[in-house]
């Protein structure tokens, strides 16, 4: 932490400028229909490069000037529809989609140049610049000049800004500790049909589906500011009379997926789309003195950049803290509850013209009350997010029967914003600025990427599981139905056989060429067969004892034995057969001998 020393009154006052300014940087208001007064110098310097891509506008952007009002306020211009934050990035991945939208009266709003004023998004801490000096006509008397900043490492201890930097001396700034100065915020995410609540991954990193769409939701705590600002009140006397004027503010978050995450973002249509899936809301019940300009804001498929201008008229009355107001200007914002006439509103810019009336109602008094009555925790929702696949700490499982693979990703966010003011009491006269950069809180600090630093993360988790194929055990064919084995014929029996089923057998007869007849169609053969085709060969069932030969049986004739076996061979069964051909025999030998005897005659 760098600081010069400097005199109590005079860092009193330089302090008092710089903290007064804090609490605008911080505050949110709900999306409304009205566009900020004023765009950006940054997006003016953008425009002409993000004219290159109006094509992929999602409406015909329409360019705003709006001018703030009061002697010494610069007159800001800006290209609302066409501000593009990433406008310049040399290698974007996708190109921004900008929607139109009218700008807000400038009287409720004040200039929003954050995007010059911090172009880092990845800004963390809080900086706190203050000059002072004393006019005595022929000569200016510097008073003070100071330098703090405030990292997101010393947030971390308990030390206070007087321990940090004993130059500082003691008085109630320094007595706060420097997280109490720092702005923190923490990412959640849900399922977008409500089925889930809001996680913010400090346990463990989320589920999703890439079926299923997702809410985020960033918070930002900005309760410290509104430690910074009271402590300022009590250091200084008189100070509700304090001047402020010239001020601007503004915030701009940003979210964009890691490189192990595979996402995309809503990118809206028109303005109503816009304000459907991107809305900016209060998370304690205050009024919210914020709002986003969707004009100045940029979606892309990757990333998406929110832009948050002051609105103050959203603002509930409160009662002016000058201490001689007069009777007009006794209440401020809002409506007069008995009158029912609209209350000024004071947005700390104002000509010198109008001097006369606004040293009574653009001071720091009213100022702090603004910042204490206005929201102290706000949300932003981003709706309409897609997770498609992760590839980070990759693990693989495997089971007998399944594969489960998980994988993980991140999700970054940040948020950072600005104030500076022109402050003053009679001869004193000096400039405040204010910047800073939100830190991830302790209570959500992401389970995954987290755990050794301050950056604003979320991390999700995919899981697959995969079948495995089982391989197939082959079919065993069923055992074949064994054919019947036919019965052989009896030689008692007459021409009738007897059947029973056949036993398959080769047609080749097992003995050739030794039985006549053998490779015939024996009588338990079907009708039609042909006689002499192959067929299977009976089988005997019963061997009976014969006496004598059989007719035409190739077998040796033995002596003395009277058992010979009995072959099946079919000769009982075409006894008329055989007769008819010895018949047929004689009858053409007798021709024979008939036509030879004539022959010689």
């Amino acid at each position: 932490m760098k600081k010069k020393k400097l005199k109590v009154q005079v860092a009193a006052l330089a302090m008092t400028g710089a903290i007064a300014a804090a609490p605008l940087t911080v505050r949110a208001e709900e999306a409304s229909t009205a566009a900020p007064a004023t765009a950006s110098t940054s997006s003016t310097e953008a425009s002409a490069t993000a004219a290159a891509s109006a094509a992929s506008t999602a409406t015909t952007p329409a360019t705003s000037t709006a001018a703030t009002t009061g002697t010494g306020a610069t007159a800001s211009t800006g290209t609302a529809a066409t501000a593009t934050t990433e406008a310049s990035a040399p290698t974007a991945a996708a190109t921004p989609v900008t929607v139109a939208e009218a700008p807000a009266d400038p009287a409720t709003t004040v200039p929003n140049n954050v995007d010059t004023v911090v172009p880092d998004d990845n800004k963390q801490g809080t900086d706190i610049k203050a000059n002072a000096s004393a006019n005595f006509g022929f000569f200016t008397l510097p008073l003070a000049d100071i330098n703090a900043s405030i990292s997101a490492e010393d947030a971390k201890g308990d030390k206070t800004i007087a321990e940090s930097d004993p130059s500082l001396g003691d008085n109630s700034i320094t007595a706060l500790k420097n997280k109490d100065v720092v702005m923190q915020g923490d990412l959640s995410i849900a399922k977008e049909d409500g089925a889930e609540t809001y996680d913010s991954t400090a346990t463990a990193a989320h589920d999703v589906n890439k079926e299923d769409s997702y809410s985020l939701k960033a918070d930002l705590d900005v309760t410290a500011v509104n430690n910074a600002i009271n402590a300022s009140a009590d250091f200084i006397p008189k100070s509700n009379d304090i001047s402020v004027n010239n001020m601007e503010t503004g915030l701009r978050a940003t979210f964009t997926f890691g490189n192990d995450l595979d996402g995309s973002f809503h990118t809206p249509t028109d303005l109503e789309d816009a304000k459907k899936h991107y809305e900016l809301s209060s998370a304690d019940g205050s009024p919210m003195i914020y709002r986003i300009n969707y004009a100045n804001s940029n979606f892309a498929k990757d990333k998406v950049s929110i832009a948050m201008d002051l609105d103050l008229t959203k603002m509930t009355p409160l009662v002016n803290r000058y201490s001689s107001a007069g009777a007009n200007y006794k209440n401020l914002y809002g409506t007069d509850p008995v009158t029912g006439k609209e209350n000024h509103i004071e947005n700390y810019n104002y000509p010198a013209s109008e001097y006369k009336t606004r040293y009574q109602t653009s001071v720091f008094g009213n100022l702090k009350e603004l910042i204490n009555n206005s929201a102290k925790k706000i949300q932003l929702l981003m709706k309409g997010v897609k997770l498609n696949s992760a590839s980070s700490n990759r693990v693989e499982t495997e089971t007998e029967n399944e594969k489960t693979t998980t994988t993980e990703g991140t999700v970054h966010g940040t948020l950072v914003g600005y104030m500076k003011a022109d402050m003053g009491m009679n001869r004193v006269k000096g400039k405040a600025s204010y910047v800073w950069g939100a830190i991830q809180n302790d209570a959500g600090r992401d389970s995954v990427t987290g755990q050794n630093n301050d950056k604003v993360n979320l991390t999700v988790k995919f899981t697959t599981t995969e079948k495995k194929v089982q391989p197939v055990e082959p079919v065993q064919p069923e055992n074949p139905a064994q054919p019947v084995t036919p019965v052989a014929p009896s030689n008692g029996g007459g021409n009738t056989p007897s059947l029973a089923p056949a036993r398959p057998s080769s047609s080749t007869p097992s003995n050739p060429g030794t039985v006549l007849g053998e490779s015939r169609p024996t009588a338990s053969t079907p009708a039609g067969e042909v006689l002499g085709e192959n067929r299977e060969t009976p089988v005997a069932e019963t061997v009976e004892k014969k006496q004598g030969a059989v007719l035409g049986e190739s077998r040796p004739s033995v002596k003395g034995v009277s058992d010979r076996a009995s072959v099946a061979t079919g000769d009982y069964n075409f006894t008329g057969l055989w007769a008819s051909l010895f018949g047929i025999s004689l009858a053409a030998l007798a021709g024979f001998v008939v036509l030879q005897k004539k022959k010689e005659n």
